[in-house]
C-alpha cells in the first residue's frame, strides 16, 4: 500500500461501478473522476500530466486492472478511456492516447500509428520467452515488434459428457467427424426433425471458421483484402453437401433452429436436442462453471490444426504517446507471469470472472498463465488445454475487417451456403463485392 492512500474509499466496491459503467459506455467520465480522485492521494515529485499515460480500449478487465497498477506504486498512474472501436479510433484521431489494447491493430492503416517496441524484450524487461510465440510473431512485421499479444480465444465443440464415446480424439473434432455422428443422432419424423446433430447453418462465425480452415486465406491487401478463391468455393460447396445429405435441406436446419435451439447452448446440449454445437472459448467460460457439469468439449480442427479466433487482443504504444516511460513502465508490468497470476486472484475475489473469461477476455499470451493456472478457475480446462503448436495464425488483416466480415463476408457466406436461395451454383465473391460496393 502506498502512502497517502487511503483505503477506507472501498476501492473495489468503486471498481465494480465503474465496470459497470464501462459495459454501458459511459466509463469516460466515470474513469476521470475516479483516477482523479485516487491522484489526488498520491505523493506527486512531479506534474499529474507527466506520470500519466491514457489507454483506449473497449474491454473492460483493464478497468480493474489499471486500478492495482496504480495503487501499487506512486511513480506512474494510467488511465482507462472506453473506446467502442481502438483501432479505428487511433487512425482517425488528432491527437494520439499512449497506449491501445485492442483488437485488429495490425492493418496497414493502423500500424503506422505505433512506435517499434523490440527494445522492451529482453530478460530484464519483458522475457520473450513467456510469451507462445506464434503469437508474439504476429505483432511482429518486417522484423520490428509494434504489438505485444494480451490473449486469444479458440473455436470449441461443445456436446454432452455421455456422448464422450464418439470421439475419437482428446483434444480435437474435425467436421468429419461431427457429420458423421450427426448422421446416426438425427430424428425425423414426418417432414420435420426432434433431433439434429448439428448444422453449419446454425452459426455464423462457424461459417466464417470454416472458410480459414479450408484455407480461403482472407489477408490485407493493398486497396482491400485477397482471398483463395478456390479455397473459399470448396468450403461453401462442403457445407451445402451437409445441409443435403445429412439434414435434408437448409430450411429443414432453419425451422428446427427456430423451433428448438432458443434457450443456452449447454441447456439444449443436454436435453438431447442437438448433438453438438459451436461456441468459442469465451463464450463457454463465461457460463458459471457449475451449469457445465455433464458437458465436455473438443476445439474444432481442420487437417489436424485450430484457426485461432481473429480477435487476438493485442497492446501497442503509440508513435506520438507524450507519457513513453509511464506506458512502457504498465507494458512491464502487466506482461509479467506473477503479476497476471495476482490479477486472475483478484478477479476471482471480486466475481469479475461470471462475465468475463480468463485473462482480458480469454486465454493469456503468456504460456505459463494459461497452462498452469487457467486450469484452476476453469476445471474443463484440465483434460484439454489448448494445443497452440497445431493452430492456424490469422493473417495480417485490415483495421476494419470486423465490419467488412460482418457487412459484406458473412452475409456472402449465407447465401451462398443456402441451396434454396442459390439452388444452381456458387455466387461469385468478386460480383457480390461489387454489388455491395454499389449499395453502400
Amino acid at each position: 500500500m502506498r502512502k497517502g492512500f487511503n483505503r477506507s474509499l472501498n476501492i473495489d466496491t468503486l471498481i465494480k461501478k465503474q465496470i459497470l459503467a464501462f459495459k454501458n459506455k459511459k466509463i469516460i467520465k466515470i474513469a476521470v473522476l475516479l483516477f482523479s480522485f485516487v491522484l489526488l492521494f498520491s505523493a506527486c515529485s512531479r506534474s499529474a500530466e507527466e506520470k500519466i499515460a491514457v489507454i483506449w480500449t473497449d474491454r473492460v478487465d483493464f478497468v480493474s486492472y489499471c486500478e492495482v497498477f496504480n495503487n501499487l506504486q506512486s511513480e506512474y498512474k494510467v488511465v482507462v478511456e472506453y473506446r467502442e472501436n481502438p483501432a479505428e479510433a487511433v487512425i482517425n484521431a488528432k491527437e494520439q492516447p499512449d497506449i491501445v489494447i485492442s483488437s485488429w491493430l495490425k492493418g496497414k492503416a493502423a500500424r503506422a500509428k505505433f512506435d517499434d517496441i523490440s527494445h522492451l524484450l529482453s530478460d530484464d524487461r519483458i522475457r520473450k520467452s513467456s510469451f507462445y510465440p506464434e503469437l508474439l510473431n504476429l505483432g511482429n512485421i518486417n522484423g520490428q515488434q509494434y504489438f505485444l499479444p494480451i490473449s486469444f480465444n479458440l473455436p470449441i465443440i461443445i456436446f454432452a459428457s455421455k456422448n464422450n464415446d464418439l470421439i475419437k480424439n482428446d483434444f480435437t473434432l474435425s467436421l468429419d467427424e461431427i457429420k458423421e455422428a450427426c448422421q446416426s443422432f438425427n430424428k425425423l419424423k414426418k417432414s420435420s426433425y426432434s433431433k439434429m446433430g448439428f448444422s453449419p447453418l446454425w452459426s455464423d462465425d462457424f461459417l466464417y471458421m470454416t472458410a480459414k480452415g479450408f484455407n480461403a486465406a482472407f489477408v490485407e491487401g493493398d486497396k482491400f483484402f485477397s482471398w483463395n478463391d478456390p479455397e473459399l468455393r470448396r468450403a461453401i460447396e462442403y457445407v451445402r453437401n451437409w445441409s443435403t445429405t445429412v439434414n435434408t435441406s437448409p430450411k429443414h436446419e432453419e425451422e428446427f433452429k427456430f423451433k428448438y435451439l432458443y434457450d443456452l447452448p449447454h441447456v439444449f446440449i443436454k436435453n438431447d436436442r442437438c448433438l453438438f454445437y459451436y461456441v468459442s472459448s469465451e463464450e463457454l467460460f463465461s457460463i458459471p462453471q457449475e451449469k457445465l457439469e455433464d458437458i465436455d468439449f473438443r476445439w474444432l480442427s481442420f487437417d489436424g490444426k485450430t484457426p485461432l479466433k481473429d480477435d487476438i487482443l493485442y497492446a501497442g504504444i503509440c508513435n506520438e504517446s507524450k507519457n513513453q516511460k509511464a506506458a512502457e513502465a504498465f507494458f512491464e508490468w502487466i506482461f509479467n507471469e506473477g503479476v497476471q497470476k495476482q490479477l486472475l486472484e483478484r478477479s476471482n475475489e471480486m466475481d469479475l470472472m461470471v462475465s468475463s473469461f480468463g485473462f482480458a477476455g480469454g486465454f493469456s499470451a503468456l504460456r505459463e498463465v494459461t497452462e498452469k493456472l487457467l486450469p484452476k478457475y476453469y476445471p474443463l480446462l484440465l483434460a484439454h488445454l489448448p494445443q497452440t503448436k497445431n493452430v492456424y495464425i490469422p493473417r495480417v488483416l485490415p483495421s476494419n475487417w470486423l465490419s467488412l466480415k460482418n457487412d459484406l463476408l458473412i452475409p456472402y457466406l449465407k447465401d451462398s451456403c443456402n441451396l434454396e436461395k442459390n439452388p444452381n451454383s456458387i455466387p461469385s465473391f468478386n460480383k457480390h463485392i461489387t454489388e455491395w460496393y454499389k449499395n453502400k
